[in-house]
């Protein structure tokens, strides 16, 4: 006699495929937009600083979908009815390599408690590691969308030279494409970054599982965050810092008998300033750190041979004088000591001092202040 409540293995197994294939179906032809979706803001605070992956750190996680980056950030909580908005765009220096979330350049100036009239000047830090002028502009449109009244947009030569392609490039490689056509950038493999839409493989559930797993990771993060305020273990990163500097006068493959003018992307920060339409931007040269005795050596740093960087300031301060920007170079306004590395990152005093010598040109840019 047969059992009605007998259960046939094989039977279960073709109608979980069938449903596991029905689901991915859905899910390409529908297209959720999990990035807008976020617990941070709402179960949890939003974050300091976009998230970041750094390897071998369980803290972090690497999400390059902008729109997940920013649902996690503080900047997308609702804005306080007095709040003067500056947000802060560039690499890792601003970032905060080496940081704990509570010592990056944007928490130690919100403790300054400074106004713009009867409005508090708040500032969000939107640095995301990789020195791209083209990552910066993805994210300035993106951080247009909060209505910013002013942005301080850090810079190095290595910004506006970089011709590379790095993760967060080929992941929104539709919205850099979209800002190359908008904007007449020429960049060597913008070809490649105008790629089609993905195919039907890629929009399915199997398809984009990377992506949601690291999604689902960061909402879990949220949990350490609201407990800890922690987003980096940064207590792990205790490698002693190198500061040798060697003689070697290369850059990029190139020698000191080159003109490096014409490499540097000077139109792509005249489209960030066409970007932000009426909203102000002040572009800084950011300092790094300069060897003591910089001055008889062939380089200023690891990263900077003297020829190379002494050409990309008097290119930058002529196009500024040229173009009418508003811009603020302090190359070497922190003394050496108050670097983690021989490179660009502050350590947090020296995020201090950062604050000190731009702030005066915030106030004036912002509220027509003196200094």
């Amino acid at each position: 006699m047969r059992n009605e409540n007998e259960i046939h293995p094989v039977r279960v197994l073709l109608k979980a495929v069938c449903l596991f294939v029905l689901l991915n179906l859905l899910y390409a032809l529908i297209g959720p937009q999990n990035g807008k979706v976020s617990g941070y803001n709402v179960l949890f605070p939003g974050r300091t600083r976009l998230p970041f992956g750094i390897a071998g750190d369980p803290y972090t996680v690497a999400v390059e979908d902008v729109d997940a980056m920013f649902a996690s950030h503080l900047i997308a909580a609702p804005r306080a009815a007095n709040e003067y908005r500056v947000v802060l765009l560039g690499d890792s220096s601003v970032w905060g390599e080496g940081l704990h979330a509570s010592q990056v350049i944007s928490e130690q100036w919100n403790q300054m408690y400074l106004s713009c009239g009867e409005r508090m000047i708040r500032t969000y830090d939107l640095g995301y590691p990789h020195p791209s002028v083209l990552k910066d502009l993805v994210i300035l449109q993106k951080a247009l969308e909060y209505e910013p009244d002013l942005v301080v947009w850090f810079v190095t030569l290595n910004t506006l030279i970089s011709q590379r392609m790095n993760p967060f490039l080929v992941a929104n490689h539709r919205r850099i494409a979209n800002v190359l056509d908008s904007y007449d950038i020429s960049f060597k493999p913008g070809k490649k970054l105008a790629r089609s839409e993905p195919n039907f493989f890629e929009k399915t559930l199997i398809g984009q599982r990377s992506n949601l797993a690291r999604g689902i990771k960061l909402q879990l993060m949220g949990f350490i965050w609201m407990a800890t305020g922690a987003d980096t273990n940064t207590l792990a990163q205790d490698d002693p810092p190198d500061f040798a500097i060697d003689d070697n006068p290369r850059y990029r493959g190139m020698d000191p008998s080159e003109e490096i003018t014409s490499l540097l992307l000077f139109s792509a920060l005249s489209a960030g300033r066409d970007m932000a339409g009426s909203t102000p931007v002040l572009i800084v040269n950011e300092p790094m750190y300069v060897a003591p005795g910089a001055d008889t050596m062939v380089r200023y740093n690891a990263g900077y041979p003297r020829w190379v960087y002494d050409q990309y300031r008097e290119a930058m301060a002529a196009q500024a004088q040229r173009a009418g920007w508003n811009y603020l170079d302090l190359w070497n306004a922190i003394p050496p000591e108050y670097f983690l590395d021989a490179s660009l990152h502050l350590g947090a005093e020296g995020e201090g001092l950062l604050i000190e010598k731009i702030n005066p040109a915030v106030l004036s840019t912002a509220c027509n202040q003196n200094p």
